[in-house]
């Protein structure tokens, strides 16, 4: 609406108040959309910012607790391997008589449950509470550690899936718990589905750290599955990045002992 006046209007006050009126209508009815527009706004940022914060502050909240969890986990954890590697160094020692005995309660029994029937119950507990956080996700790794190491990959495999949905593609957790899951899978003879979890992995460029290593597991799996050529085909682009300064050094050198292995099966 344009408020430019010529000189007849200027002369005429009925004519420039009918003018400035009309200029008022426009604006006014322009600025309740105006403002409707910034109120909206102002809300959506306001519940954005309210939600990142609820969000920040339960994720504080859960981090808090997984720690405790954690903790235990840890000191338990340790105990029983400081009892295994004193009963070794016990059975290898040849002054039998002055090496101290192994108290048999701090020892691990075998028995998942006897073992850490306490951890587990809090773990899934802290898991079901809240599945989308990053504290969840480090409390399913443990987890699945302890279920794996008294083979048990289908419950692994089953609390891993439980955080699954909320793992963010660019964070360091999701290739820790895809590259688990990968093991879980293939712990259990289920080749197919860890390669399509690792392969996964190695396609997010965000998660370039573990790309090696789940190519690696790659290899191993296709090799087990008698796809040889698949298998030293993975073997020989890992164990090539050694010559290039790779990052994941340990990889390409396993990728290389892979390969002679690998290579030397085929002409037996």
């Amino acid at each position: 609406m344009s408020t430019k006046f010529t000189k007849d209007e200027l002369k005429s006050p009925d004519q420039v108040t009918q003018t400035l009126r009309k200029g008022f209508v426009w604006t006014t009815g322009h600025s309740k959309m105006v403002i409707t527009a910034v109120a909206v706004f102002i809300v959506i940022g306001v519940g954005a910012s309210i939600m990142n914060y609820m969000t920040e502050k339960k994720e504080i909240s859960q981090q808090e607790k997984y720690f405790l969890l954690e903790k235990a986990y840890s000191e338990k954890k340790r105990g029983f391997e400081e009892a295994a590697r004193a009963e070794v160094m016990a059975a290898q020692s040849k002054d039998k008589k002055n090496v101290p005995a192994v108290d048999p309660s701090k020892k691990a029994s075998g028995d998942m449950q006897k073992d850490y029937g306490t951890e587990i119950t809090g773990f899934e507990a802290f898991i079901d509470q809240a599945p989308n956080t990053k504290a969840a996700q480090m409390a399913a790794l443990n987890l699945s550690e302890i279920y794996m190491n008294y083979k048990k990959n289908d419950e692994a495999i089953a609390t891993l899936a439980k955080v699954e949905k909320g793992l963010d593609k660019k964070d360091v957790l999701t290739g820790l718990v895809l590259m688990q899951m990968g093991n879980a899978l293939a712990d259990k003879s289920d080749c197919k589905a860890a390669i399509e979890k690792w392969q996964t992995l190695a396609s997010n460029k965000a998660l370039a750290f573990a790309h090696d290593e789940a190519k690696l597991r790659m290899g191993l799996c296709f090799e087990s599955m008698n796809d040889l050529a698949k298998a030293e085909e993975i073997y020989t682009e890992i164990g090539k990045k050694d010559d290039q300064g790779t990052t994941d050094f340990a990889a390409s050198r396993e990728a290389q002992k892979y390969l002679r292995l690998l290579k030397a099966k085929k002409n037996l």
